[in-house]
């Protein structure tokens, strides 16, 4: 059975990516799409999910809904330095998206996949937590029935937002939210969190960039993903000083799923992590609002704890991604 998931996603170029790795992954079966706030406004997000799925020839297959619009409680943040004013500046090819919105909200949408699927669903944030921790803050009986939630978020020993540059930009737009999952008895345990601390670590350098175009003019869809690539390099050095390329933060959070519902044996992944409960510093009159702090390590054994990822197979990683395009190419619907 392939892998059952859910993605909440702000898109976003690395979003981009992990949707692209969702459709055409062998082990996975991508159930529907929610775009939230984050990267950009989320009416832009909502529109470039569904121009994404339209230039992967997927836009019949996958649903896409509204997901959350802002914030529990705050002023909406977007990343303009990293992703430009529409979300995914950087190409022209991106095609107008041959489907709508559908009408039914995220919060019902995402509760009949997570029953429909009970225990073996993942839900995967690569967005704020906000839509998730609505979800579950207004239907609590489904926390029970999630398998896992696999999150680009946080970092405990790396920042990159506030004052002391010690928090991420996901938790640091909705601190409260972030809370509420990874401080959730219920759910904290079955939280894998793919932070700064590895994320970092997935470097597009630029013969990735090159490995992605492929061969010059055939295809499409290549040249999109390659002009949002350079994009997105161009955008990090100037903001945050990547000189070797980008961090592709969002697709490893699908990387774990394949170790830990077998799929892949360990040895190939390679993902090491630690188990660990965390609190994210929600006081705004503090210089590391937003920072992810641990509370409490606990041994494998205890099975306790958040699964906080450091390190992993980055050139596995990199093989998932390319050969992704790879199943792409064959459904792309970009002339």
């Amino acid at each position: 059975m392939k892998i059952p998931v859910w993605l909440d996603c702000d898109p976003g170029h690395d979003d981009a990516i992990a949707i692209t790795l969702c459709c055409f992954h062998p082990a996975l079966q991508l159930l529907g799409i929610n775009a939230s706030y984050g990267n950009a406004p989320a009416t832009r997000t909502a529109y470039n999910a569904r121009s994404l799925i339209t230039a992967l020839g997927m836009f019949e297959q996958i649903p896409v809904y509204a997901g959350a619009q802002k914030p529990l409680y705050r002023t909406p943040e977007y990343a303009p330095d990293i992703h430009g004013e529409s979300g995914l500046d950087g190409t022209e090819l991106l095609p107008e998206p041959k489907c709508d919105l559908q009408e039914k909200s995220y919060l019902d949408a995402m509760e009949e996949a997570i029953l429909k699927y009970s225990n073996d669903i993942t839900i995967v944030v690569t967005g704020p937590l906000t839509s998730l921790a609505t979800l579950l803050t207004q239907r609590p009986h489904l926390k029970s029935k999630i398998r896992y939630i696999s999150i680009m978020g946080g970092g405990v020993e790396v920042g990159n937002r506030n004052d002391n540059c010690s928090a991420e930009f996901n938790v640091w737009i909705d601190p409260e939210a972030a809370n509420f999952v990874l401080q959730d008895s219920e759910l904290k345990d079955k939280c894998i969190l793919l932070g700064l601390d590895i994320t970092h670590k997935a470097i597009a350098t630029q013969q990735v960039i090159e490995n992605v175009r492929g061969v010059v003019d055939k295809s499409k869809l290549r040249q999109l993903f390659y002009e949002l690539f350079q994009f997105f390099a161009h955008s990090y050095e100037g903001a945050q000083d990547f000189k070797n390329g980008p961090p592709l933060h969002d697709p490893l959070t699908l990387i774990p799923l394949l170790e830990f519902y077998g799929w892949t044996p360990k040895s190939q992944v390679q993902f090491y992590y630690k188990r660990l409960d965390l609190k994210v510093v929600d006081d705004t009159n503090q210089p590391d609002f937003g920072k992810t702090c641990v509370i409490k390590e606990y041994d494998f054994e205890d099975k306790k704890g958040t699964m906080v990822g450091f390190n992993s197979n980055m050139e596995f990683f990199w093989k998932q991604i390319l050969s992704s395009f790879e199943e792409a190419e064959k459904h792309s619907t970009i002339e």
